[in-house]
Formats: structure tokens, sequence, C-alpha cells
């Protein structure tokens, strides 16, 4: 048996998308509704203030050293 070209590996893809995509949408709808967003955020908060105790923010985020070595590499070029 031949294999399927990449389009129709695509157009099967799409199909399925199309069929399914409803259905999951539906799904999470349902979740959406159904979620209790205050018990949420009561064991969320928690979790924060642990997570803020146990780990002090950072002087930085990783950003400022990132853009320092993509400087080094464009300063190369």
């Amino acid at each position: 048996m031949a294999q399927p070209s990449e389009r129709e590996l695509q157009e099967a893809y799409v199909r399925r998308w199309k069929t399914l995509g409803p259905i999951l949408e539906s799904i999470r709808d349902g979740e959406i509704r159904q979620a209790d967003t205050a018990s949420a955020i009561r064991s969320l908060d928690q979790a924060y203030r642990i997570a803020l105790r146990d780990l002090p923010p950072r002087a930085s985020s990783g950003l400022v050293e990132w853009q320092r070595y993509m400087a080094l590499w464009r300063d190369r070029g």
C-alpha cells in the first residue's frame, strides 16, 4: 500500500480538527462553567505565599543576561 502524500496527511489532520474542535471546545466550556474559581484562588494563594517565602525574588529574570549574550553575537557579525 502506498504511503499517503504530505498533502493527504495535512487534509486528514484538518478533517480531524474540524470534527474534534467543537467537541473539545464543548468540554472546555463545561469545565470552565463547573470550575470553583474562589476555591482555586484560595488554594493557589497558599502555594504562592510558600513560593515567596522559599524562593525570594531574584535580582534578574535572566532576560538581561540573555540580551547581553545576544548583543555579543550581534556585535560579532
